[in-house]
């Protein structure tokens, strides 16, 4: 990465997250340096130095993200935005908004987190580390955002009838989604088993490029793995699926290992479908309305109601796939111990608010065939559901 301000102005458009030249990027160690000069660039340069932010990226969102968010930004109560997907949950906590950018709003913001809206549906994320980590953040926000508007817009329809809240801003956006991928179109990933690391390698930065360019995932956001006989090849923890050319390793399929604290966050999850499951290849991804579709529950007075994402003990499908709960990692609500089973004899798992998993007998072919199965199945229920 030679200049690590084109890089990320690149990475923001090529992920329709930013319209070319808009980002304002600053980084470094105390005082900040900018791609270039902008009217917030002081101030946010003082706000860096206080909080011991080393990176910050400033920009409004391209649509369809700066339109939803707008309106979630207009109809928010108590000026925060109160997402339920897992982004947030890692991530974010919730996305604050600031009628007026001042020094001392903006500090009382950040204070406790890492991303504030502000007027004109402007988003500054913030990291301690880098700019990696500041993208990430502001790629969980636009994702956040565009769950946020599409759940209250499903729950707004079912209560509300014919007219909704957000109803002419679906309207206005609806030539901006991302369309999903023809399920049997395109499949062009090698297809045979592998055995030497080099060809497994190469199967799994190919698969991750092919999932980002499908928008079946955000770069960020998402794990792969592949069984070989007693070693499981695995990405590592935060990486970028597009760029997996120095980020996978290869650990014992029966662990624990030293290598472990590497390995995905999703490392117990991935090593017990690769033990019990008759697949090789799994991808995981967040796939919006398939994140969408599994939070869409009508049970508005379950006694478990805010606890979904960790504990839900109904039995729910999406067609023929099942919507299970459960955490990042190990644990006694981590994924391990509900995905597993669910791939195993179904092939895929969707996640509550989070994403789905998807196998593949030999290779990614069938996997990255499901992965756009589900989330054209959901996006085409949402659709339904509401009328359009």
């Amino acid at each position: 990465m030679n200049n690590p301000f084109t890089y990320y102005s690149k990475k923001l458009t090529r992920a329709g997250l930013a319209e070319a030249g808009t980002p304002l990027l600053g980084t470094g160690e105390g005082l900040l340096s900018w791609n270039r000069e902008g009217p917030l660039t002081g101030l946010l340069t003082k706000v860096g130095e206080r909080l011991g932010r080393r990176a910050i990226l400033y920009c409004q969102p391209a649509e369809p993200y700066r339109a939803m968010l707008l309106h979630l930004a207009e109809t928010a109560a108590g000026n925060v935005i109160h997402p339920q997907d897992f982004e947030t949950r890692i991530f974010l906590k919730d996305l604050p908004i600031l009628k007026d950018i001042t020094e001392a709003g903006l500090l009382a913001a950040l204070k406790d987190r890492r991303c504030v809206i502000i007027p004109g549906g402007g988003v500054i994320a913030t990291a301690k580390k880098d700019m990696e980590t500041a993208f990430v953040i502001y790629s969980a926000a636009c994702f956040a955002v565009f769950v946020k508007f599409f759940s209250d817009t499903l729950r707004q329809r079912q209560l509300s009838g014919p007219s909704w809240k957000g109803q002419a801003v679906l309207e206005a956006i609806m030539g901006r989604l991302d369309p999903v991928p023809p399920v049997m179109a395109g499949l062009t990933l090698s297809s045979r088993p592998w055995e030497d690391e080099a060809g497994i390698r190469a199967a799994m930065v190919a698969a991750g490029r092919r999932t980002v360019s499908d928008r079946l995932v955000d770069a960020n956001f998402g794990n792969i793995s592949y069984r070989r006989g007693e070693d499981l090849f695995i990405t590592r923890k935060g990486s970028a699926l597009d760029a997996l050319t120095d980020k996978i390793i290869r650990i014992p399929l029966v662990g624990p290992a030293d290598t472990d604290v590497i390995a995905s966050t999703e490392l117990p999850a991935h090593r017990l479908i690769a033990m019990t499951a008759p697949y090789r290849a799994v991808l995981h991804g967040h796939p919006k309305f398939s994140v969408i579709m599994s939070m869409a529950c009508g049970e508005e007075d379950c006694p478990d109601k805010g606890g979904c994402h960790r504990f839900c003990p109904r039995e729910r499908w999406i067609q023929d796939i099942p919507v299970v709960s459960g955490e990042a990692g190990a644990g006694p609500f981590g994924l391990c111990n509900t995905v597993p089973a669910a791939v195993r004899d179904h092939g895929a798992a969707i996640v509550y608010g989070h994403g789905v998993f998807t196998a593949g007998a030999q290779d990614f072919n069938e996997a990255l065939q499901r992965l756009r199965q589900i989330e054209k199945t959901c996006r085409d229920l949402f659709f339904r559901a509401i009328g359009f």
